[in-house]
C-alpha cells in the first residue's frame, strides 16, 4: 500500500464509557506502527454541530463509528461523507436501558436495523453480536473482534493459611448482579470461608453477607486487586441485553491466572469452561461451583493455568491489535485483499 490508510474513530466519551477506552483507545499504538493514520473524535451530542466529522469524514478512507445509535437521517449524511463507514459494537445496542434495566425497544430495533443497512463492515465483540448483525445485512462484512486484556506474567496462586479472596470487578450499575446471588455466596463461605472482594464505584447492599471488602476501582491498580485475588466471579441475569456480554470481566481474571465462575450466559460457555479456563452455572450452581474451587487449590490452579494461556494466545492486547489492524484493511480495501 503506497499511501498510509487513514481511519476516523468516532467514539463515546473515554471517561464515561469503558469501550472507547478498550476497544478504541487501546490499540491506537498499533494502529500507527502500522502505519494506519488514526484520527479520534467525540460522537456529536443532541443540538451539536456535525460540521467538522463531516467535512474529516470525507477526506479519510474509513470511518469507524463506535457502538451508538442514531436518526436515520444521521446515518444518511454520514454514509454519505463516508467513503467506508464501519461499525464497531460490544452490547446488545438494540435493547433500550431503563434505570440500568433492558428492555425490549422498538425505537433501538429500528434505529439498529437501518444503521446495518448501510455499513460497509463491523467489529464485534461476541458471536451473538455479530449473528444479529447478519440478520439484518447478510451480506455485510463482519469481524469477530473481542475486547483484550493485557498479556501479564503467571501468577502461582497457592493455598496460604489466610482465607481464599473471591473477586468481583465491575460498573457499580451491576453490582446489583453480584447481590442476586447473595444467598448462594453465604452458602458457599459456610461450607469453606471466604473474602469476597468487591472493586467498583460503589459497595453491595448484602442483606446478610458479611464476609467481604470494598476497593475504590482505579484503572491504575485494577490488575492488581484481580491478582491478589484467588477466584473471579462474573454472575449475569440472562436477558436479551447480556446475551451480547463480551466476557471481558472473566478474560481480566484469566490475564491474572484465575479460575472464573461465571453465568451461563451468551459467549460465556464457549470461552470460558469449553477452554478450561473456569466452569460456567445455572441459577442455584454457584455454592456448589464455588466450593468446589475453594477446596481444592491445586484444581484452581490448573483452571487459572488453562485461562492465562488462553488470554495469551488469543485474547491479548498484542493478538487482538493484530486481529484488528487485518480486519480493518479487509474491509476498507476488500478487492485488493
Amino acid at each position: 500500500m503506497d499511501n498510509p490508510l487513514s481511519l476516523l474513530c468516532v467514539v463515546e466519551d473515554p471517561t464515561i464509557s469503558p469501550s472507547s477506552r478498550l476497544r478504541i483507545f487501546q490499540h491506537l499504538d498499533a494502529l500507527k506502527a502500522e502505519g494506519i493514520s488514526v484520527e479520534v473524535v467525540l460522537q456529536p451530542k443532541r443540538g451539536e454541530s456535525w460540521s467538522y466529522l463531516l467535512k474529516r469524514a470525507r477526506t479519510v478512507d474509513a470511518v469507524l463509528w463506535q457502538k451508538v445509535l442514531i436518526s436515520q437521517w444521521d446515518v444518511l449524511r454520514l454514509r454519505g461523507a463516508a467513503k467506508r463507514l464501519i461499525f464497531d459494537i460490544d452490547d446488545a445496542v438494540w435493547m433500550g436501558k431503563k434505570n440500568h434495566v433492558p428492555y425490549r425497544s422498538g425505537k433501538q430495533s429500528r434505529r439498529f436495523g437501518f444503521f446495518m443497512k448501510f455499513v460497509d463492515g463491523a467489529i464485534c465483540g461476541s458471536p451473538l453480536l455479530e449473528e444479529m448483525i447478519k440478520k439484518v445485512s447478510p451480506k455485510v462484512q463482519t469481524h469477530l473482534i473481542p475486547t483484550s486484556v493485557p498479556e501479564l506474567p503467571f501468577k502461582d496462586h497457592r493455598d496460604m493459611e489466610s482465607p481464599s479472596v473471591v473477586i468481583w470487578i465491575g460498573m457499580g450499575a451491576n453490582v446489583a448482579q453480584v447481590e442476586a446471588i447473595e444467598d448462594e455466596l453465604s452458602a458457599a463461605h459456610t461450607a469453606h470461608p471466604f473474602l469476597l472482594r468487591i472493586v467498583s464505584d460503589r459497595p453491595p447492599k448484602f442483606r446478610g453477607f458479611r464476609s467481604w471488602e470494598f476497593i475504590e476501582w482505579s484503572e491504575s491498580s485494577e490488575y492488581e486487586d484481580i491478582a491478589d485475588a484467588d477466584i473471579g466471579i462474573m454472575p449475569l441475569v440472562d436477558d436479551g441485553f447480556t446475551r451480547g456480554k463480551c466476557a471481558y470481566k472473566a478474560l481480566q481474571y484469566m490475564a491474572c491466572g484465575l479460575p472464573v465462575v461465571a453465568s451461563d450466559v451468551g459467549v460465556n460457555r464457549k470461552w470460558i469452561e469449553e477452554t478450561g479456563a473456569g466452569l460456567v452455572v445455572q441459577p442455584g450452581g454457584w455454592s456448589s461451583a464455588l466450593t468446589a474451587l475453594l477446596s481444592n487449590p491445586e484444581k484452581r490452579r490448573s483452571i487459572g493455568r488453562s485461562g492465562w494461556e488462553l488470554v495469551r494466545d488469543r485474547f491479548s492486547d498484542v493478538k487482538v491489535s493484530h486481529h484488528l489492524i487485518k480486519s480493518l484493511q479487509l474491509m476498507i480495501f476488500p478487492s485488493t485483499r
